[in-house]
């Protein structure tokens, strides 16, 4: 039988695999270890304790730690007393935690004492909020008493509370940027979570002899795939802190030593252990499948990514928070592609996709068109938002017999006729120069073909900074370590010129910029804001 919450999938695993590892540290991080057996015993810990402080169905419970086992039992912990749990970047300014948790209205905090500046944010913003203490020994601390969470346990343990979550239920709120500048809450039920781990599970072959790697931090939706697909097969999860994930040397390290099977990132990550962690020289015996999401990862880069990996399979996942993943595409076997851009793939087995145009009618296959999103993956709506979630649907106008919902994700894209969808960048992404449309990812696209530029990010900004101004672009790019350098970096006319065979006129950036790196957000991706900030001063020292 099919899990009803993600907490029975758990309580089914602790009774299938109880003895199995489910969550561990790295060796080099102390090695700690809990079977499935005792993650569940120490999720209905907590959950007591959430429950005893008044927490209950619906609630929302913030999660403020570093990525641990403890930070994962907590996790469960919050799921098993029926609540919702809200993670909260700890790497973040402290400010933003209050400013998350006043607008979810969270009922408690579960926080490691190494946050006091966040922890004192939330309680500026919600003073009666109950903060639950968690301590590395696997201890939490609340109302000045200490539970022990880890004890050892019977096999199997009977930790499920009274409030058993189903499949509508809330099981977390993934905080993401908002284009005003404020945060916007994406929530998502149990059965929106079950039905992509458990297709993620059913793809990728899971199973109870797999060691998954947990490289996303948990605000991050690329987190959920290692934690409840994992728990689905009876997998054990190898949890990667914020040291491991800062150094790609280490990452590549634990990849090794761990035996890891299935390594899930943003390309960003993988890039950086290929250049500098010696991806190449590790032996990775055990790896079977790696998959990325998040951003474009070059083509050129993807086919080096594929030379040091023979043999292992790789996997272009896509999808916003929203939708979590709703496509896929598998890399050809190693010479049999050659494309400047990788496409995005084809419908998961429980999604299904429509290109449509600015009226939301269907396209036909070849043309561009933004991409809608039906299925179960789909998210309930944004926190404290119902205008923009009711702009976010629309009917289900491929099935109007069923009351279902179609997800605008904003993505434009055009569906081949071979099946698989080309990604061509963000609806706020597309801009007029002179006149012209310009889409950014097509700009990016046609840098990355440079034999000497690793990254490209390419920003418009408006001339003069007025509303209604002609857009300038500008380019950041990021010099190649490796292959040919025949001096490029300085040289802003060799570049023009190489732009030239690619890209009409008006579609070369007028700045370019170079940087020792790419500035990256808490979950991997490029940082656009203060790139957009960099550009802006740019373009104002140009026109000086």
């Amino acid at each position: 039988m099919a899990p009803l919450s993600l907490v029975h999938a758990l309580e089914r695993s602790a009774r299938l695999h109880g003895e199995r590892p489910a969550v561990a540290m790295p060796r080099d991080a102390g090695g700690a270890m809990l079977t499935y057996a005792q993650l569940a015993a120490a999720a209905g810990r907590v959950a007591a304790v959430l429950n005893e402080a008044g927490v209950g169905r619906g609630d929302r419970v913030g999660l403020l730690c570093p990525k641990s086992i403890e930070a994962v039992l907590s996790l469960w912990g919050v799921l098993a007393a029926g609540a919702g749990y809200v993670p909260l970047d700890p790497l973040a300014p402290p400010g933003r935690a209050g400013l998350i948790a006043g607008d979810c209205r969270m009922k408690a905090l579960l926080a490691s004492s190494q946050r006091a500046a966040a922890v004192a944010s939330v309680r500026e913003a919600l003073p009666r909020i109950e903060v639950i203490q968690i301590h590395g020994d696997g201890r939490l601390e609340a109302s000045r008493q200490l539970r022990d969470l880890t004890r050892p346990v019977a096999s199997p343990p009977a930790f499920l509370p009274p409030v058993r979550p189903n499949s509508r239920d809330l099981a977390y709120i993934l905080y993401t940027s908002g284009s005003t500048g404020s945060p916007k809450g994406v929530m998502v039920s149990h059965g929106a979570c079950l039905s992509f781990a458990e297709w993620g599970a059913w793809r990728f072959a899971l199973n109870s002899a797999d060691i998954l790697s947990s490289h996303a931090p948990f605000h991050f939706d690329l987190s959920t795939f290692d934690l409840y697909a994992a728990a689905l097969a009876g997998a054990k999860t190898v949890v990667l802190d914020e040291e491991v994930v800062r150094f790609p040397m280490a990452a590549s390290s634990v990849l090794a030593d761990e035996e890891i099977t299935v390594w899930y990132s943003v390309p960003g990550a993988l890039r950086a252990m290929l250049s500098r962690g010696r991806l190449a020289q590790q032996e990775l015996g055990r790896l079977r499948t790696v998959l990325f999401a998040g951003e474009p990862y070059p083509a050129g880069e993807l086919r080096q990514l594929q030379a040091a990996l023979p043999g292992v399979d790789l996997f272009n996942l896509f999808g916003p928070t929203e939708t979590n993943v709703c496509t896929y595409w598998q890399v050809p076997a190693t010479g049999s592609w050659e494309l400047n851009s990788i496409p995005i793939g084809i419908d998961c087995e429980n999604c299904q996709g429509v290109v449509v145009d600015g009226d939301l009618k269907p396209v036909a296959d070849g043309l561009d068109g933004e991409l809608l999103v039906r299925g179960g993956t789909l998210m309930e709506g944004y926190w404290g938002d119902p205008e923009k979630t009711a702009a976010s649907f629309v009917p289900d106008f491929l099935h109007p017999h069923l009351a279902d919902r179609l997800y605008r994700t904003g993505d434009l894209v055009r569906r081949e006729a071979n099946g698989n969808y080309t990604f061509l960048g963000r609806a706020d992404h597309r801009v007029k120069v002179r006149g012209h449309r310009v889409e950014l990812g097509e700009v990016e696209t046609a840098l990355h073909t440079h034999g000497e530029v690793a990254q490209a990010a390419v920003l418009a900004v408006q001339q003069d900074g007025e509303e209604g101004a002609d857009n300038e672009l500008v380019a950041f790019l990021v010099k190649r370590e490796i292959g040919p350098c025949g001096g490029l970096e300085g040289d802003e006319t060799a570049l023009r010129r190489y732009l030239q065979g690619c890209l009409p006129r008006y579609m070369i950036p007028a700045h370019f910029r170079w940087l020792a790196s790419l500035p990256v957000t808490s979950t991997g991706k490029t940082d656009r804001q203060r790139l957009a900030s960099m550009a802006r001063r740019d373009v104002d020292l140009s026109e000086q």
